[in-house]
């Protein structure tokens, strides 16, 4: 079977060699830390027997040294023949013990100290080297205790310069029931090294040490200074240790070569204090071979198993991944139409042929499936939402009356279009255009009572600051505006258009610049105005909100507003034929008034020519006259001013007929300025 170098198959047979390597490794460290453990146990009974062995040499030398001091001292004793306490025979006595040691062995005894002392403690005698002597006498240690010369057989005794081996010899004086003691004192290191390691059964790489608690150093170490020893190797935490009968065991690398040390404690009968110990430092140079070997061996072992069970994993897989192989090709093009698809899906970190084949194929699938799911919930969406708003903008129509109140179903409007049940904006102002003041002013206002509520919420971090909110009322008489080109709110009026931005209000223009302070966020203008009427306009935003104004939002605030400029025609235009209505009324009623009113005056000329024909008084006669001209003349203009046939009313401006007739007035004075000037 073909493998392909990006197949699941390729990577589960080298990601299970890494398994195996891992585990391979784990349990070869494990049993390599257990031989190692072992091997260091063996190490460590081997080192304490060779210092056992080390010490139990130490002591069978210095048994046979009491025995030679035992021979030598009978000797002495018989050749002086002393019977006397005084010192020149007991130092005859001292210096022959001395000699008859050095004859034995001056290697051992040569650098020794004889001394002759009473049962008292008084020295009689002594010989041997000075050296040794005011060593001992540094360390008040020159006379031995009363307790040891009776009792003692040997002791150790430790000073700055050396570490030393006290025997003690008793005699008895010629024909006397009184004994002295003869005591012999030299350094331990007299020993011979060779004959201390052939006891113990060490080769020539390891190395005989002895050591002091005050710090001095003897044997086959070769150290440039003491105290690093000391100091590398924490000497008093093995003081402490040794100083409990305790062996202490410890790895140290001196000059170029690796060591294992062993030390024991030496002590002295019937005393508890610590003097120093004898060591054995034993190579490693073996061990480290036979861990070299075992480390080989482990690793080869390890080897094989890796490649033997990979091999067999890679045979077994094969077989099992087979028919998985098979469905990925089969399923390898399924789902590409477009060469976007081709390029699947993009494993970053693992590129796997079948996976990537079977994972492609569900993957286009399962993204046209929820592509065309999220397309049909946001259509759902977007069309529950316009759903709503038209029924919130229905039900505003049917119980807004802006015929009866104006205001009040422009306060209505307000609070459908910031109700959550209704058009669901963050804030609905009102500005209402005057054609006198040729202006634009803030006449109402509402907020959202879900962003009253929740202040903290919708202001917080840089969505708003809460006199956006509740100190607008307080803003309304600076929020004027000035009814010309140059910004949003005329451009929209002016248009009839809504004017919409979903984006941050203070980029635009308003007119007046308080409105850039309002916060204004996915603003919109909504403007009660066309051709032939301006009422004004309605701002709203979704301040605090994320919501975006859409096209369909836009349509349906449309759709409320023709309504709302068919209604206020509508109601303007019933107001007219009301107003038609009462002039054709009073038009009817002073015709009749007119008529009769005529008679009457028909009736006074006549009765007046009678007078004028009777020459009645004319001044009272006159007075009449003028009041009949002055009736004539009120229902001359009654009855043209009430004539529906000539009227023709046009709307005009009374600014421009005033500024006209200012014009004319102007020119009028000018004239009469020269004439009178002229005069």
């Amino acid at each position: 079977m073909f493998i392909k170098k990006d197949s699941l198959l390729l990577r589960i047979i080298s990601y299970n060699g890494i398994a195996i390597v891992i585990v391979a490794s784990i349990m070869a460290t494990l049993f390599g830390i257990m031989i190692f453990n072992e091997l260091n146990m063996r190490l460590l009974d081997k080192s304490r027997e060779r210092t056992l062995l080390v010490n139990k040499a130490y002591l069978y030398y210095i048994d046979k040294s009491r025995e030679h001091l035992y021979d030598a001292s009978t000797d002495a004793v018989n050749l002086v023949l002393i019977d006397s306490d005084d010192k020149l025979i007991q130092n005859r006595l001292a210096s022959a013990v001395r000699n008859q040691l050095s004859t034995e062995s001056y290697s051992l005894y040569g650098k020794s100290f004889i001394q002759i002392l009473s049962p008292n403690r008084i020295i009689l005698g002594e010989s041997g080297d000075r050296d040794i002597k005011y060593d001992l006498y540094k360390n008040n240690n020159v006379i031995p205790s009363k307790e040891f010369l009776e009792y003692g057989k040997f002791e150790y005794i430790n000073t700055k310069e050396a570490l030393y081996v006290r025997i003690v010899q008793p005699y008895r004086l010629y024909k006397s029931t009184e004994r002295n003691y003869i005591v012999l004192t030299f350094p331990l290191t007299n020993y011979s090294l060779s004959e201390i390691k052939e006891y113990a059964y060490l080769t020539k790489d390891d190395k005989v040490f002895i050591l002091s608690k005050d710090g001095y150093l003897y044997g086959e170490l070769s150290l440039d200074k003491v105290d690093n020893f000391f100091e590398n190797f924490k000497f008093n935490k093995v003081g402490r240790e040794l100083s409990d009968n305790k062996y202490y065991f410890s790895e140290k690398k001196i000059g170029d070569d690796y060591y294992y040390l062993g030390m024991l404690a030496l002590k002295n009968d019937g005393s508890s204090d610590y003097i120093g110990d004898i060591g054995v430092a034993i190579s490693k140079n073996d061990f480290v071979a036979i861990k070299y070997m075992l480390a080989t061996i482990i690793l080869v072992v390890g080897i094989l198993a890796v490649v033997i069970s990979t091999t067999l994993c890679a045979r077994i897989f094969a077989k099992l991944l087979k028919p998985l192989n098979a469905l990925a090709d089969k399923t390898e093009k399924i789902g590409i139409d477009t060469e976007k698809d081709k390029n699947g899906i993009d494993f970053q970190e693992e590129n796997l042929y079948e996976i990537r084949s079977i994972s492609n194929s569900l993957k286009f699938m399962a993204e046209r499936i929820e592509e065309n799911e999220k397309l049909l919930k946001q259509n759902n969406n977007k069309l529950n939402t316009n759903l709503n708003r038209l029924v919130a903008v229905e039900k505003l129509l049917m119980e807004t009356d802006l015929v009866r109140s104006f205001q009040e179903g422009i306060n209505k409007v307000l609070s459908a279009l910031t109700s959550e049940a209704g058009l669901g904006y963050s804030r609905a102002i009102y500005l209402e255009y005057s054609e006198e003041k040729d202006e634009l002013s803030v006449k109402n206002y509402a907020i959202n009572p879900s962003i009253s509520t929740n202040m903290e919420k919708y202001t917080k971090g840089t969505d708003g600051f809460t006199f956006q909110i509740n100190n607008i009322g307080e803003m309304r008489p600076l929020l004027n505006i000035k009814y010309e080109p140059g910004g949003i709110f005329w451009d929209s009026m002016e248009s009839g258009k809504i004017i919409y931005h979903n984006d941050k209000g203070f980029k635009y223009t308003y007119g007046n610049k308080l409105f850039k302070t309002l916060g204004l966020k996915n603003f919109m203008i909504l403007p009660i105005a066309d051709k032939e009427m301006k009422i004004g306009c309605i701002l709203v935003d979704y301040f605090g909100k994320d919501n975006l104004i859409s096209k369909e939002e836009v349509e349906v605030n449309n759709l409320l507003l023709m309504n709302l400029l068919i209604r206020i025609k509508n109601a303007m235009l019933e107001e007219s034929k009301l107003m038609k209505e009462r002039y054709l009324t009073m038009s009817k009623v002073s015709n009749k008034f007119i008529k009769s009113n005529k008679k009457l005056i028909n009736y006074v000329e006549t009765f007046i020519e009678k007078l004028v024909n009777n020459r009645y008084n004319n001044k009272d006669i006159d007075k009449i006259k003028r009041y009949l001209r002055d009736e004539k003349k009120k229902n001359i203009v009654i009855k043209d001013s009430l004539d529906s046939s000539k009227n023709n009313f046009e709307v005009f401006n009374f600014e421009k007929l005033v500024e006209k007739i200012v014009k004319n007035s102007q020119k009028i004075l000018k004239n009469m300025e020269l004439i009178l000037h002229y005069l």
